[in-house]
């Protein structure tokens, strides 16, 4: 179940604070880093501490389309239902996210986000898959006065053993309560691997607090209501720097 384990171990397709990501994208030249800390209570209880997701908004130029280029890198701690504990890093995840379409009129903001995880966990301690894992989903997003939308729709191929592939989606309405708060909700749902059974059906709450101009607070918190996470939570600093808007 990676896409509810994408607040933990491979909180890799998703977008913070949530599992739903969106098609925003830095501005050309920009950085937008986060540093959350990411919690999941399942069987066993799995921490990341802390991710760091580093995202660069690479310019248009030599005939390509303004991108964000994506490196996220986790440092997992997993403490097992009999008592022990595994620390190091976990998987490495490499994407590159295109917003091919701009919101016009009725029309909301699509774009594809395609991303590489790489094995640099070690499977054997339960820090990473052990093989490629490789997602593609598509992206869209409209805005109407203080409310916005998005959801996206995406399928992971996994190479590891006994690991079938999947689709998930997720959809996230957010408001804007104040200049500087933002609260928001979200449904995230993937198909069942045939393994388990079931599908994985999960909501969060959570938002972003502006800080300063370059200093965002981002937090949400959630569980399964078909699955096996009892509770997952999202608190992180996201740093925006640089840039022309």
């Amino acid at each position: 179940m990676l896409v509810l384990l994408s607040l933990a171990a491979t909180a890799a397709w998703a977008g913070p604070p949530y599992i739903t990501d969106d098609p925003d994208i830095p501005p050309p030249g920009g950085w937008e880093i986060n540093v959350p800390f990411i919690l999941e209570r399942t069987t066993e209880t799995d921490m990341e501490a802390p991710l760091f997701d580093i995202n660069y908004g690479m310019p248009a130029m030599y005939g390509l389309p303004h991108v964000q280029l994506k490196l996220e890198i986790p440092v997992e701690v997993v403490r097992k239902a009999d008592g022990g504990t595994e620390a190091g890093p976990g998987d490495m995840l490499l994407g590159v996210k295109w917003p091919f379409l701009e919101e016009q009129g009725w029309r909301p903001v699509i774009g594809i986000y395609p991303q590489l995880l790489v094995p640099t966990g070690d499977a054997s301690r339960g820090l990473g898959e052990g093989r490629p894992a490789y997602a593609l989903p598509a992206l869209a997003e409209k805005h109407w006065g203080k409310w916005t939308v998005y959801g996206d729709v995406g399928y992971v191929v996994q190479t590891a053993v006994a690991q079938p592939n999947y689709w998930y989606e997720g959809l996230s309405i957010n408001r804007e309560i104040s200049k500087r708060l933002e609260l928001g909700a979200e449904i995230a749902y993937n198909s069942p691997p045939p393994t388990e059974g079931y599908s994985n059906l999960a909501f969060n709450l959570g938002g972003t607090w502006k800080m300063s101009e370059h200093l965002n607070l981002l937090f949400s918190a959630g569980r399964s209501i078909q699955g096996e996470t009892k509770f997952m939570a999202y608190l992180g600093i996201q740093f925006e720097l640089g840039g022309t808007h």
